[in-house]
């Protein structure tokens, strides 16, 4: 947050005894040089291993988080949480947001299951559903008809040109709200907030915020 950023996006993963910790792959190779599946270890486990090395020395010995304890360094700022696995992390989920302000989560994934899943259980939820322009048999009406289909109230959508005025426009027109990942230029940035985009996923929030200030 010291990077003037309006919140956080976080992945998240189940565990084998059933805590939701935040981590990317779904293995613990790349972060930790010990090759763990997330999904077959328990969290006493992966609380053993050093995820923060590789970044950096600032991150020497840091310990991969379970997701309430993320919530407990944000205290109710906004929170994207990518739900990386399938709908079996859903009762553990709603079960860790429970103590969380609902209006500044919103539950992000690629799998409409999840989306669906979280709005069955909790509607005042935000969720959005994450879609890849690498997938070219995917048309502007499927993405609407099937965000439709499973109750998702926006769209986050890869950073790729095919997120222009005209869909962000249909998107609007169906009562989703548009969201994009990841832009770390000005360029883009400034491109995206013009046709109406309601929010971008960043690696560079401060360095983004200023530049786009100095441009108005």
């Amino acid at each position: 947050m010291k990077q003037k950023a309006d919140g956080v996006e976080v992945d998240i993963r189940l565990t084998s005894d059933n805590r939701v910790i935040c981590h990317h792959d779904k293995n613990t190779k790349r972060t930790t040089g010990e090759d763990k599946l997330v999904a077959e270890t328990t969290f006493k486990e992966l609380k053993t291993l050093d995820c923060g090395s590789w970044f950096g020395q600032p991150w020497l010995r840091q310990r991969i988080p379970e997701l309430k304890e993320v919530f407990s360094c944000l205290k109710n700022q906004e929170i994207f949480i990518e739900v990386k696995t399938k709908e079996e992390i859903i009762p553990y989920l709603i079960k860790d947001m429970k103590n969380y302000s609902n209006k500044c989560i919103t539950v992000i994934s690629f799998y409409p299951e999840v989306i669906r899943g979280i709005k069955e259980v909790k509607q005042d939820i935000k969720c959005n559903w994450l879609i890849a322009f690498d997938y070219k048999d995917i048309s502007d009406e499927d993405i609407l008809s099937r965000a439709k289909d499973i109750g998702a109230d926006g769209i986050g959508a890869q950073n790729h040109q095919r997120l222009n005025a005209t869909l962000v426009s249909k998107f609007k027109d169906n009562n989703l709200s548009t969201h994009v990942w990841t832009v770390d230029d000005v360029k883009s940035a400034s491109e995206y907030l013009k046709i109406g985009i309601d929010s971008i996923t960043t690696n560079r929030p401060l360095y983004l915020r200023n530049e786009l200030e100095n441009l108005q």
